[in-house]
């Protein structure tokens, strides 16, 4: 598992579990409310990858859903599917609960945590599409190996996986100018301007996009590729054969 930061109380705290601090949650969704229109124009392109008629009832996993934006967009655009949110913070979910609550039991979430690299055993799978946002990349590159392969054991024939997320570039000097365009926090996703940096709650793991898609290969997806990238986030995924 990634390196884990103490709490004030000298705890250890896992991948992830900063987001049960209300303040953090607050914070994010307000600064993801002010980034939708950036945020929207990469979801229709994750929605739009998903193999599946408008009208198949699909069943989605969205892992780290936090306040339900990815399964949002995924129901919105099959009125037939249902979507399971998996996510460990209390202050998300009950965020979320109210934003997808017109869903109603299209929509439901599952308290759990994957910050080993492991789903949890008793979701109620399996599924035809897996998505997840800026979630991932709080686990260690051995995690993600294990996630993916869990991720693929989930996934339906015939079904996808599909992930927005942070991801480094493999160089010093790409950092560098990443950071040049982008100095508030270099991911090239929605507006930096008037952003505050926050202490960190655990340490990243935005491992660059080839090694990721060679983690997807061994877990034995065969059509992988990075379908988006700006600068530090990329949409990256992967097909499971019918």
């Amino acid at each position: 598992m990634m390196s884990q930061t103490p709490t004030s109380g000298g705890e250890e705290l896992k991948p992830g579990h900063h987001w049960k601090e209300a303040d953090r949650v607050t914070d994010y969704v307000e600064q993801n409310d002010r980034d939708a229109a950036q945020i929207a124009e990469t979801l229709n392109l994750l929605v739009g990858l998903v193999p599946a008629d408008a009208d198949a009832p699909i069943r989605v996993l969205d892992i780290g859903s936090g306040h339900g934006v990815v399964a949002a967009a995924v129901l919105d655009a099959f009125p037939r599917a249902t979507a399971v949110g998996l996510d460990v913070s209390e202050a998300m979910m009950s965020v979320g609960r109210e934003r997808m609550a017109r869903f109603g039991e299209r929509f439901r979430y599952h308290e759990g945590d994957f910050s080993d690299g492991s789903l949890p055993a008793d979701l109620p799978g399996p599924f035809d599409v897996i998505v997840s946002s800026r979630a991932i990349h709080h686990i260690n590159p051995d995690a993600k190996r294990r996630l993916f392969g869990d991720v693929y054991a989930q996934l339906n024939p015939g079904g996808c996986f599909l992930d927005i997320d942070n991801m480094r570039p493999r160089d010093e000097f790409l950092r560098a100018r990443y950071a040049k365009v982008d100095p508030c926090r270099p991911t090239g996703y929605g507006n930096q301007a008037n952003r505050q940096p926050r202490p960190g709650g655990s340490r990243e793991h935005p491992d660059p996009v080839a090694e990721q898609l060679a983690s997807l290969r061994d877990a034995g997806f065969t059509h992988v590729d990075c379908f988006w990238k700006r600068l530090g986030r990329a949409l990256i995924g992967g097909f499971k054969e019918s």
